[in-house]
């Protein structure tokens, strides 16, 4: 089973500062001395950035996982829908002749 996954490039970028921003934060989390709401604080702030992330990434459709598409084999045409025979109404009337489709006009 082949799956094709389509990412648009916002999204690396979110990530990517996401990892950053994490990393900044585990360090000063577990080098500085901070006060336990100051963990808190700066945890509740990781965590909205990822959700606001995933919901951005889902509202916008910024990743998309797909089955990829089999293509025919090279010697079969593709099948197509059989479209209507359309015409304009001009197509009808035959030149020279002054008809009109519409009603005269009395």
């Amino acid at each position: 089973m082949h799956i094709h996954v389509r990412i648009h490039h916002w999204v690396l970028w979110w990530f990517y500062l996401g990892v950053i921003c994490g990393a900044v934060a585990i360090v000063n989390i577990l080098f500085r001395n901070l006060t336990r709401s100051q963990e808190q604080v700066i945890l509740a702030v990781g965590v909205l950035f990822w959700v606001l992330g995933g919901i951005a990434c889902y509202g916008y459709e910024g990743v998309k996982i797909e089955q990829r598409h089999q293509s025919p084999p090279h010697d079969q045409p593709p099948k197509t829908m059989p479209q209507e025979e359309w015409h304009p109404a001009s197509d009808f009337v035959l030149p020279g002749t002054r008809k009109s489709l519409l009603p005269p006009k009395y």
